[in-house]
């Protein structure tokens, strides 16, 4: 089951023992370098193993940091398959104008001695279009235009063929082509002219890349996925060791996949191995079978650095600039008025090892509706049973086996209310049915981390928010940031209807393309409703790990 899984100990500590000799290093591409408050970076990483240069397979996580040259304004995370992810990072509207560092490291990095976190860091500019505000000793107001950095130098061999001209609102078919197998992300944006900041490439990365020199400590490697770690507090050092031994649980409304179990250290500690969980969304964090008063409660670390930026150049501020930047904060505000989230493209992620053959679903609406969840359970879901134990009612689980046998369970079975673990199961029992659309039953043993429980039994409601549900004073529902859904920018379902002006600064983005050697692959790129330069840029690895950079302009014009 995808969160809820065996984790073999003896697979974990030959893990660790791997990751003490692994050096990952982390490149970030993103659609373009300069940006507004309020607008979407869309990112593209390349994980690789320092020793080797080819992509690493290890991580599962990458850590983005947003910083000025002050502080980190921005935060993100990237589900890594293969050495390859994407996210995209929404800019604060309320970003002072300056140039900002973006860098990405994964946790194998967080223990290495001499880790120099902004050795690869892009730097980009973010202009705020709301406000005068500006980084603190960050912006140089210029007279002349500022000069024009040197593009990248070209590497690898890939190929572009873009049209010479397009017309506005109309679609621009790019050609790309290499010599050798790669994984790319591919950009198409509007050059008005905005100077952006030098930039490395990602040629300058490999070239640049070394072993660390070695580890300060154990490493625990993200090998499955964010490694969540906490604490418990509220409560005397004498209380937090005697809650040793028990579980502490986390959840998110809505799925029964994400569902973790950690042993609270003697000191309060717990750590969480997950798969990733996708998205920003509630995450219901509680201790098991402790007092329903017990105001003892579990906090989540940070799992980012903060890491320091090092010097970043100043932005130059000028003033011939400003009907462009104008353009680009109407256009920002013009996105948030329509859909958006309709011109993006999901991208693959982990798998989900829970057999869903395995889980059976009984939809309410399909039979006699009963006014009592006792009514429901005996005359509808025929694998559960209430029993008395420790003096309240619990449900019980009728397992099934390989055999095709059946046995009623001994010990205790997984109850959920969309997707959150209940444990005082006359919660569930007194619950208003009504309020139920499926139940899903799991009839089999379950281990949801290092906790086994005997089957599982997951209640949605149809809102599949926990209506109504009231929980003891241990639980706390906090904000958690997970890794975003990998998503290409392609507006494949744009439509010039005329309901919008077409301001897009990025036609087209697709961060995670596979050219195969000695084939063409064909693009189609919808084009934004007026004239101008369009620049396209490809930047990647070829499989035998060498870099590739390719950069093409083509105009739009009627």
């Amino acid at each position: 089951m995808k969160r809820i899984v065996t984790i073999s100990l003896l697979l974990l500590a030959a893990a660790v023992l791997s990751a003490q000799g692994l050096s990952e290093r982390t490149y970030i591409t993103t659609d373009r370098q300069v940006y507004v408050a309020g607008d979407r970076v869309w990112c593209s990483a390349f994980c690789v193993d320092a020793a080797t240069g080819y992509l690493s397979g290890f991580s599962s996580v990458a850590y983005i940091e947003l910083h000025s040259s002050r502080e980190m304004v921005c935060t993100a995370k990237i589900a890594l398959l293969d050495g390859r992810g994407a996210t995209v990072m929404q800019l604060p509207t309320n970003l002072p104008t300056g140039n900002y560092k973006l860098f990405a490291y994964t946790a194998q990095n967080k223990n290495e001695e001499g880790f120099d976190y902004s050795a690869f860091a892009k730097t980009i500019s973010v202009y705020n279009t709301l406000s005068s505000d500006r980084v603190d000793g960050g912006v140089e107001v210029v007279t002349e235009a500022p000069a024009v950095p040197a593009s990248p130098e070209e590497a690898g061999a890939v190929d572009i063929v873009a049209p010479d001209a397009a017309r506005p609102a109309g679609s621009a078919t790019l050609r790309l082509s290499s010599d050798k197998d790669a994984t790319v992300s591919v950009s198409v944006w509007h050059d008005d002219g905005i100077g952006a900041p030098k930039q490395i490439s990602i040629a300058d990365f490999k070239s640049g890349v070394r072993p660390g020199d070695g580890f300060a400590g154990n490493v625990v490697p993200e090998f499955e996925g964010e490694i969540i770690t906490g604490r418990v507090v509220g409560l005397s050092p004498a209380q937090i060791d005697s809650l040793a031994g028990f579980y502490a649980f986390i959840s998110t409304p809505g799925s029964f996949e994400n569902v973790y179990s950690s042993e609270i250290a003697n000191d309060g500690a717990v750590s969480f191995y997950t798969c990733n969980i996708y998205g920003s969304r509630d995450l219901v964090c509680e201790i098991e079978n402790v007092s329903a008063e017990t105001s003892g409660h579990f906090e989540l670390d940070s799992p980012f650095v903060n890491g320091p930026a090092g010097d970043i150049e100043r932005l130059k501020l000028y003033s011939g600039y400003s009907d462009s930047i104008q353009k680009r904060g109407a256009a920002c505000q013009i996105e948030k008025m329509f859909n958006a989230d309709t011109l993006f493209a999901a991208l693959p992620i982990r798998e989900n090892l829970l057999p869903k053959a395995l889980v059976k679903s009984y939809f309410l609406d399909d039979y006699t509706r009963f006014p009592t969840m006792d009514e429901v359970i005996v005359e509808i879901v025929t694998e559960l049973r209430t029993r008395r134990r420790s003096g309240r009612n619990e449900l019980q689980m009728m397992l099934s086996d390989v055999h095709h046998g059946a046995r009623i369970a001994e010990g205790s079975t997984l109850v959920l209310l969309d997707g959150v673990p209940v444990f005082n199961h006359e919660k569930i029992l007194s619950y208003d049915p009504a309020l139920i659309k499926v139940i899903d039953i799991y009839p089999y043993s379950v281990c949801v981390g290092v906790r086994m429980f005997e089957g599982m039994v997951n209640f949605t409601t149809y809102k599949e928010n926990l209506p109504t549900m009231n929980f003891d004073a241990n639980v706390r529902i906090v904000d958690f940031q997970g890794p975003e859904y990998p998503v290409a920018y392609t507006c494949s379902g744009l439509s010039h209807d005329g309901h919008y002006p077409d301001y897009r600064q990025t036609a087209y983005w697709h961060p995670m393309l596979d050219i195969a050697a000695g084939e063409t692959l064909n693009l189609n790129v919808v084009l934004p409703a007026y004239e101008g330069r369009f620049v396209v840029t490809v930047e990647g690895l070829a499989s035998d790990g060498s870099p590739i950079y390719a950069r093409k302009e083509f105009y739009v014009n009627k």
